[in-house]
């Protein structure tokens, strides 16, 4: 294995010399092992971000044996499966075309809750220019080195196509935001979209800037669902958008009435507007709207000590949470506090924890790949048999069931 690796990092690192393309190897566990890449990306505060993204990509990609080429917020990047090791190359960022100043503008603008935009902008000024031509020439020429094998540019870009379609064939209600893009901008992929649906229904106002301020829109990356205007296709997913942020509200506790009206008063707005940056700044206020809306029947329905408690238990439940650490927080003894949540919630705060962790686990299992033994262990389940007892007893099957449940 460590002689398959050095060839792995030996030709990565010429791909990096010879186009100034950063190259990243994710093992199979889904741990970056190296990387060639330039220092000043390294420094950059976007860095982990990105690798974060890129990780995520392909924790979700399908195993096919030729180039995937994806993007996100203008950034280009090629993927390669090696099966000789399980592991993942990719090759990126780049852009096709120089970053116009208006287009720099609309993604600092994006930016705009973020600090370091200086860094931001001198990120993207340092990548590379490579032309949608050449950087599928490199794809190909760097699957060839790993594979050995000579690939049909017009066969790659067919089936990068239809691993686009697949989004498409799933009768699932989530993924309408999702049709046509598979990249990571706004509404861009299935995980990106549950999680951001989960943030609405569950109030989660201090979370939704984790999406919303990588939500980079590029006119070249909006889906087409209508085919005479880039203006009405935005519409009409955005449309679907409100749909969506709608009904997770309402199951999140905000009254239907309420609930509704809203809807129609935001679909109404997006029906008026003529470019694309007013429709963006709707669907921005749509989430914040509702999400706020549903975060203050939360707070209006649970004690402040309660709901101080349902706060951090979720903002640490990949960390070990006790009732001590809990009743310090709110300054009340173990056992009282005990008492007043069982009153409130109608459940004890280990019960309430661990389904809580079930429910995390759940997410991780139907929109990841990675091992089973991390989730449990991530979630301080002690040991895995453990980890699958619970999760049985809250579910009513196996995580390898329930995971596999999700892939038929």
């Amino acid at each position: 294995m460590n002689g398959r690796i050095e060839n792995i990092h030996y030709i990565c690192q010429l791909i990096f010399e010879a186009h100034h393309l950063s190259v990243f190897y994710i093992n199979q566990y889904g741990e970056f092992e190296f990387e060639c890449s330039p220092s000043q990306f390294q420094t950059s505060p976007y860095y982990d971000s990105l690798k974060f993204r890129m990780m995520e990509y392909t924790a979700q990609q399908e195993t096919i044996e030729i180039p995937i080429f994806f993007s996100y917020s203008n950034l280009q990047f090629f993927s390669i499966h090696l099966n000789q090791t399980s592991g993942v190359i990719i090759v990126g960022p780049c852009i096709h075309t120089e970053i116009t100043e208006e287009k720099m503008n609309a993604i600092m603008d994006s930016y705009k809750e973020l600090p370091h935009k200086r860094a931001l902008f001198d990120f993207y000024q340092a990548l590379p220019v490579i032309t949608s031509e050449q950087f599928l020439t490199i794809g190909l020429l760097t699957f060839s080195l790993f594979y050995e094998q000579l690939l049909d540019k017009s066969y790659v870009l067919k089936k990068n196509k239809e691993l686009d379609s697949t989004l498409k064939l799933s009768d699932h209600p989530d993924l309408e935001l999702s049709k046509g893009r598979r990249n990571f901008s706004f509404y861009s992929n299935l995980s990106h979209e549950r999680v951001l649906l989960h943030y609405v229904k569950n109030g989660q106002i201090e979370k939704l800037s984790d999406i919303v301020n990588y939500s980079i829109f590029s006119e070249d990356e909006l889906g087409v669902l209508s085919k005479r205007s880039r203006i009405r296709s935005e519409k009409n997913l955005m449309i679907t958008g409100v749909a969506l942020i709608c009904r997770a509200a309402v199951e999140g506790g905000l009254n239907e009435e309420t609930a509704f009206t809203l809807s129609d008063f935001y679909i109404q707005q997006l029906e008026e507007q003529d470019n694309l940056k007013a429709i963006q700044a709707i669907m921005s206020e749509v989430l914040y709207d509702f999400t706020n809306r549903v975060h203050q029947a939360k707070e209006n329905k649970y004690s402040r000590t309660i709901t101080s408690c349902l706060h951090y238990i979720y903002n640490h439940l990949y960390e070990d949470i006790t009732l001590e650490m809990l009743a310090e927080l709110t300054h009340l003894s173990p056992n009282y506090l005990s008492s007043l949540f069982k009153k409130e919630m109608g459940t004890s705060i280990s019960h309430y924890i661990q389904s809580q962790r079930i429910e995390e686990a759940k997410k991780l299992l139907s929109l990841t790949k990675y091992p089973i033994s991390d989730i449990g262990s991530w979630l301080n389940f002690n040991d895995q048999s453990y980890f699958i007892r619970v999760f049985k007893k809250h579910t009513g099957m196996t995580p390898k069931k329930y995971r596999d449940s999700f892939q038929e």
